[in-house]
């Protein structure tokens, strides 16, 4: 038997293959197996009704079956009051509009949002579109970027600040008596077999939805990672001479140099990006979030139960805010799917 390297035709029908049994597999694995993980039953503290959090890993094949498995088990029991999904009427329309069920790209770019939604309206249940406006959020996140680079440039004030934020994000993730999501949640095997398909889906949709703004970021990073301590001070010595000494001498201090400021301004890009994807990206949007769910199960029936949908990392903050003590919650004024 001959054996040949596969080249790059082979090597795409392998990722095919690979994912095409990953998409099965999921589909074959009965509901019991899903169950256990990424998802957080409670009641809300003030409203006194059911919550079912299901976290998910975004375009994760096993994570769209756990969320229409959990809509469509409280849906035939007619025990589901409303379905709350990480969204906004905004980018609903346009997810929606773009890649409506049964379509080719629904197909390419499946995702738990719209797989829940689905199941809701086939039970005759609400769908609430209960995530921040995406204006908010991006007027959001350019404040705070703007702020986080003014308090670098000041030691006495903006320092303390940036602290403070970092450590409300990481105090609010749990509560005293407050079910959370932790680390097995994410490393759950079964989840994990999904995740090639995540590789695959996420950065699809993101260029796909924001051509440009993604070949912004893919280029950012790669100035991030430019290695800027090669320069030819050691050539130079390497002519020999006094004048040579001295130029070399001179190359590598300013190599030096321009090493520790391009350090630097690393520093301060990755600290600029962190605070403000835990706190515009996240926290802000677990206040809105957190509102939207307490506004459901304010309008829910007695004994009735509100399901929501959302990314695995904002599940804690969400959970802490509805069933632990008093936080901030804001609300996005619980927009409706038609």
């Amino acid at each position: 038997m001959n054996l040949t390297p596969l080249g790059g035709q082979g090597r795409r029908g392998s990722v095919v293959a690979l994912a095409s049994s990953i998409l099965w597999l999921t589909m074959l694995l009965p509901s019991g197996c899903l169950a256990e993980r990424q998802v957080l039953q409670f009641r809300e503290r003030q409203s006194g009704k059911n919550v079912v959090l299901v976290g998910t890993m975004h375009y994760n094949p096993v994570s769209i079956k756990k969320a229409e498995n959990v809509v469509k088990k409280l849906g035939e029991e007619n025990s589901l009051s409303s379905v709350v999904i990480e969204m906004c009427d905004k980018r609903w329309k346009s997810m929606e509009s773009k890649q409506p069920r049964y379509s080719p790209r629904r197909k390419l770019l499946d995702n738990e949002m719209q797989g829940a939604a689905d199941v809701a309206r086939d039970n005759n249940v609400e769908v609430i579109l209960g995530d921040e406006k995406i204006s908010n959020i991006v007027g959001g996140a350019k404040n705070m970027m703007k702020k986080t680079a003014l308090d670098i440039l000041s030691p006495l004030k903006g320092w303390p600040e940036i602290t403070a934020d970092f450590y409300k994000f990481f105090s609010n993730k749990s509560g005293k008596g407050v079910p959370s999501l932790s680390v097995l949640d994410l490393l759950d095997p079964v989840l994990l077999l999904g995740l090639p398909i995540t590789f695959v889906r996420y950065p699809a949709a993101f260029f796909l939805k924001n051509p440009l703004f993604a070949l912004g970021l893919v280029g950012l990073f790669n100035f991030l990672s430019l290695d800027v301590g090669n320069t030819g001070g050691a050539s130079i010595a390497s002519i020999g001479g006094g004048e040579a000494q001295l130029a070399a001498q001179i190359a590598m201090q300013l190599n030096s140099a321009l090493t520790a400021l391009f350090l630097v301004f690393n520093f301060a890009v990755y600290l600029i990006l962190a605070r403000t994807i835990l706190v515009v990206l996240l926290q802000e949007r677990d206040e809105v979030l957190a509102g939207s769910i307490r506004e459901a199960c304010l309008n829910a029936k007695d004994e009735q139960t509100v399901v929501a949908v959302l990314g695995m990392a904002h599940c804690n903050g969400v959970a802490k805010l509805l069933a632990g003590e008093e936080g901030d919650m804001r609300t996005n004024e619980g927009t409706m799917t038609p």
